[in-house]
């Protein structure tokens, strides 16, 4: 998918390199929801964090939904990967339980969400 892309080693490091945070700053249709999905999988499957652990915050409820979908199709999709280790298919199985709680969502969402939860702090 990356290859032969000016940005590919980027794109490559925003996926792999799960020490480092990062922000991305580009232009609409870049394939920035694709990256930080790709991330999330790849979060899961090496077992660095439960997506009930993970904040995916955007600007608008309809890229939420969208960003939503697609981790679900991109968790179903290793699922059934027969190259799956044992180890990572469970925890598949569990972030796609995790999936409807999971926190996606606007920015508004998630402030709001923060200060329900913590009204005091």
């Amino acid at each position: 998918m990356t290859a032969g892309l000016a940005d590919g080693v980027a794109r490559s490091s925003i996926r792999e390199d799960l020490d480092q945070s990062w922000v991305v700053e580009a232009a609409a249709g870049t394939g920035k929801t694709s990256e930080l999905v790709q991330r999330i999988v790849r979060v899961i499957l090496c077992g660095r964090g439960k997506l009930s652990s993970i904040a995916a915050v955007t600007f608008t409820e309809k890229a939420a939904g969208e960003m939503k979908l697609r981790i679900r199709t991109e968790l179903d999709r290793a699922l059934f990967d027969p190259a799956l280790a044992p180890v990572a298919r469970l925890r598949v199985r569990d972030a796609l339980c995790e999936l409807e709680t999971a926190k996606v969502g606007t920015i508004h969402g998630f402030c709001a969400e923060l200060l329900r939860e913590h009204p005091v702090e």
